[in-house]
């Protein structure tokens, strides 16, 4: 199994060309990019996946704010997760999504959202939010908002 280490700046060019091959160019234009634009990651809670030298996987976490009870609350928003496509099916994104759920925890953060396959995330113990309670800057899928 290849080595979990934080993000380090000199990352940046290889993450982003791993999301390009995983999600597309296009993924700019996703619903989750809005939470995202203008806003920094959390460095210390950013994560790749190294084989060496060779970066095989990244996930990241970014601050939002969320409505509740008349008022707001920070929360995290987790995101994107991206696996090379010869590590998909040996465990390795499922290690990297719970080591950075670990250490958001870990640091105190929290409620964690993101949007992505329910099936997929449940096993970090992830749910569904309620549709009803969730606003978002742009279309998606309700079943694809959880939290844990």
């Amino acid at each position: 199994m290849p080595d979990i280490d934080r993000e380090q700046p000199a990352d940046e060019p290889e993450i982003e060309r791993l999301l390009d091959l995983t999600f597309g160019t296009d993924r700019h234009q996703r619903t989750a990019y809005r939470f995202r634009e203008g806003v920094a990651p959390i460095a210390e809670l950013g994560f790749v996946v190294r084989d060496g030298a060779t970066l095989l996987g990244s996930v990241r976490f970014w601050p939002i704010l969320m409505a509740h009870d008349g008022g707001s609350r920070q929360a995290v928003l987790l995101g994107p997760l991206a696996v090379a496509p010869r590590l998909r099916g040996n465990g390795s994104g499922t290690a990297l999504l719970r080591h950075a759920v670990a250490a958001a925890d870990a640091a105190g953060e929290g409620p964690i959202f993101l949007i992505g396959d329910a099936a997929y995330y449940s096993r970090a113990g992830f749910r569904p939010v309620l549709p009803a309670r969730c606003r978002m800057p742009g279309p998606v899928e309700p079943e694809r908002v959880l939290v844990w």
